[in-house]
């Protein structure tokens, strides 16, 4: 099937967003608070998407340019009943199959093909275990935070096992390589396949989820693992008031918005909760490849993020997710610029390694 025709399979969503035209998903989307054009907004995109299905409009490099400003985090789907992600992903795949991707997509892809991570390593983290322990690129290039999750996770009682892994490939899908990314599961499949039948812990949401709903195995975050062990554990009380940053894979995707905040309670925390929390949380400014093609965009929109705390007086903000803590740090960094406040950006893991009791 070619990348046109499965857009054209979601004709029924898209054509019902074209004439309902109702906007929940609009104002409070990350993007169009930056951007403020129509075309950047999920609605847009469905104006845009109706175009290309029925040959009124050509694909084109403002075309290409306005679909990869898109954080495939799902903000919209939380507005809406349609399948806006899914859509939206189509619409990416369809304009890189006319020759319209971003040359820092291509690379990516070349090499994650071509070497079976994305981000450069000093060396393959293994080690020898009994629960397997999936790490993701991200994690696989942080030694020194994956050293920390394995404390906790030992402290915990667990055992973890990290093997032989290489990129999970959601990115090359994400950002229209499909016939790309069967490369990458093939490879995947040739090198974790051993595991299919166990129950594999994860660090990285974005990585559950495409194992998960890609390859059919059996995942957990680990973090939901040790917050089912919490009784068991001695933590070390925390002096903090700070609000909890839900990432988008994490909490809306996967449904995870309860296990971490028992976590920073029984830190003894004092939490607050931003105005955009849970179901309805809004991007850190790292999801679907935009830093990677707008840096600018992902500061602005991590900028507004760290702007949410500060509304509900929190300190610091809490998150557990590679791609989040990074992002939003940049944000609060640049925003102290302009408003003489830093809130700090703190990792789950971090926290409880420092907490927890051996």
């Amino acid at each position: 099937m070619s990348a046109r025709d499965t857009l054209l399979s979601y004709g029924d969503d898209i054509y019902t967003c074209n004439r309902t035209r109702c906007g929940f998903c609009r104002d409070e989307c990350p993007v169009y608070r930056i951007e403020r054009l129509e075309t950047y907004s999920c609605r847009g995109k469905m104006l845009v998407a109706r175009g290309l299905i029925e040959g009124t409009l050509e694909p084109d490099e403002e075309m290409a340019r306005m679909a990869d400003e898109c954080l495939l985090c799902g903000y919209c789907a939380a507005r809406c009943a349609l399948q806006n992600v899914e859509i939206i992903t189509a619409l990416r795949e369809a304009l890189a199959e006319s020759g319209h991707k971003a040359a820092k997509h291509e690379e990516n892809t070349a090499q994650i093909l071509e070497t079976g991570y994305l981000f450069p390593r000093a060396a393959p983290l293994k080690r020898a275990g009994t629960t397997p322990l999936y790490l993701g690129c991200l994690y696989q290039s942080k030694p020194a935070e994956v050293k920390t999750v394995l404390s906790v996770l030992k402290k915990a009682g667990f055992d973890p096992l990290i093997d032989d892994e290489v990129c999970c490939g959601y990115i090359i899908q994400a950002t229209g390589g499909a016939a790309e990314f069967e490369q990458a599961q093939a490879r995947f499949r040739e090198v974790y396949g051993r595991y299919q039948d166990d129950e594999i812990l994860t660090l990285c949401p974005t990585c559950n989820i495409t194992l998960r709903d890609k390859y059919g195995l059996n995942t957990k975050p680990a973090i939901v693992a040790v917050a089912e062990r919490l009784r068991q554990l001695n933590l070390k009380p925390v002096s903090l008031t700070a609000t909890y940053h839900d990432p988008c894979h994490l909490g809306r995707m996967l449904g995870v918005f309860d296990e971490p905040r028992e976590i920073v309670r029984a830190l003894g925390v004092t939490l607050v909760e931003m105005e955009h929390n849970r179901e309805f949380s809004t991007c850190c400014g790292g999801g679907g490849g935009v830093t990677a093609v707008s840096p600018r965009l992902s500061a602005e929109i991590a900028k507004n993020r760290v702007r949410d705390a500060l509304a509900v007086g929190a300190e610091s903000i809490i998150t557990v997710c590679p791609t989040c803590v990074p992002t939003l740090l940049r944000g609060a960094g640049r925003l102290a610029n302009e408003v003489d406040t830093f809130v700090d950006v703190l990792d789950l893991w971090q926290m409880l390694d420092e907490a927890l009791e051996e």
